[in-house]
């Protein structure tokens, strides 16, 4: 299952703050935890973060420790604050290193310190072992398939499935494989009365050199004709793009970090769920880009 992360108490945050100095760098404002209000149907969405042991590694120009330094404080700023922060894949860098993931770790503390549980999944530049030894706590949940990360967490008003298309570290392409696709059909056989939310880091990608989910044509085949599936949330190529699939949304988050292509935008997505849909604005970390602020608000396929 992916790693779950439950938020910091107040009084282990308080006691940190006091002891580092913390709450003189952010201010009264953000010490005021247990007045803002938690909204259960807000979701923050963020994606290839791709975090290096140093805190200065660079790619394209872009420090992506200080990327996700900049996300993690707007997101603690926010009011009401979200339910959870679901983060899609390439936690680290290349290939997955021990350090890579206590410096992102460290990176992600003050949205636990806030009050802000998270969930992780994994992406092509992810270890699994590593970052299980990483994060111990997250033995202790019980996996519904060995080896794979995948989990359904349940919000009032649609079901989060998250999977594991991680199929060798440091190689483009990712696999779901027969038994976690036969996986996710049951469980959405399970659950047909609610909406339902997939995110999986790999693209749908049905080309011949695939750099994307080579398994796409078998996932489709689960997720299309079940209509309780409303959207398919991926990232892996470090675009942002909202389209449709027979009525299925079909939503490329940006990626924290570095983008490939000039002109993109490198970010994170505001989630708000309705009872009909879902609101979504992409949140720019450079302010200025023509895309910052964009906002979808997408209805339910019925």
């Amino acid at each position: 299952m992916p790693i779950t992360l439950p938020s910091i108490s107040r009084r282990q945050f308080l006691a940190t703050s006091a002891a580092t100095g913390l709450g003189l760098i952010l201010g009264p404002d953000l010490l005021r935890g247990e007045e803002t209000s938690t909204d259960p149907h807000r979701f923050a969405l963020l994606s290839d973060t791709h975090i290096a042991a140093d805190p200065k590694a660079h790619d394209r120009g872009v420090v992506m420790a200080e990327n996700l330094k900049r996300v993690s404080n707007e997101v603690v700023t926010l009011a009401p604050k979200p339910a959870a922060v679901l983060v899609n894949g390439d936690c680290a860098y290349h290939t997955g290193e021990t350090a890579d993931y206590e410096r992102f770790l460290g990176l992600i503390r003050p949205m636990r310190e806030h009050g802000l549980p998270m969930h992780l999944t994994l992406g092509n530049h992810d270890d699994r072992d590593r970052f299980w030894a990483t994060l111990p706590q997250s033995e202790e949940h019980a996996k519904p398939l060995p080896h794979r990360q995948i989990v359904v967490s349940e919000a009032p008003r649609a079901n989060w499935i998250m999977l594991d298309s991680l199929d060798k570290t440091n190689h483009t392409p990712g696999l779901l494989g027969p038994k976690q696709i036969d996986w996710l059909r049951s469980a959405l056989d399970e659950r047909k009365d609610k909406p339902a939310i997939v995110l999986v880091h790999h693209q749908p990608d049905q080309r011949k050199l695939a750099s994307g989910l080579l398994d796409t044509k078998a996932l489709l085949d689960v997720v299309l004709p079940r209509k309780q599936v409303k959207a398919l949330l991926y990232g892996h190529t470090h675009e942002w793009d909202v389209t449709r699939r027979d009525e299925l949304h079909c939503i490329n988050l940006p990626t924290v970090a570095y983008v490939f292509a000039k002109g993109q935008p490198s970010g994170w997505v505001d989630c708000n769920l309705r009872e009909d849909g879902m609101s979504i604005e992409l949140r720019c970390i450079d302010t200025s880009h023509p895309k910052h602020g964009e906002k979808h608000d997408l209805i339910w396929r019925s």
